[in-house]
């Protein structure tokens, strides 16, 4: 399933419900939020996730984010000590 990161490009957004209800997620300008996956893209939108939780995102408002790049993982002692003896 995986999850997906979007920015808002527009305006400042409640998303989900109107504000000041439970469910209602303030969204500023050019912040990134992270939603459920899949991401399904067509022509206008970014569809992302599944069955009821199933949500449009038009593309005049937000943009797929690519995941930040993860650091390399630290070789160790026996990393280095690959191969046989000379």
């Amino acid at each position: 399933m995986g999850a997906v990161r979007l920015r808002n490009l527009g305006e400042a957004v409640h998303l989900y419900a109107p504000p000041g209800e439970p469910n209602s997620l303030p969204v500023d300008a050019g912040q990134i939020i992270t939603v459920p996956g899949p991401l399904e893209e067509i022509d206008d939108a970014y569809v992302c996730g599944e069955g009821d939780a199933k949500r449009a995102f038009p593309k005049s408002r937000w943009v797929a984010e690519q995941p930040p790049p993860r650091a390399k993982k630290a070789s160790t002692a026996a990393d280095d000590e690959k191969g046989g003896e000379d």
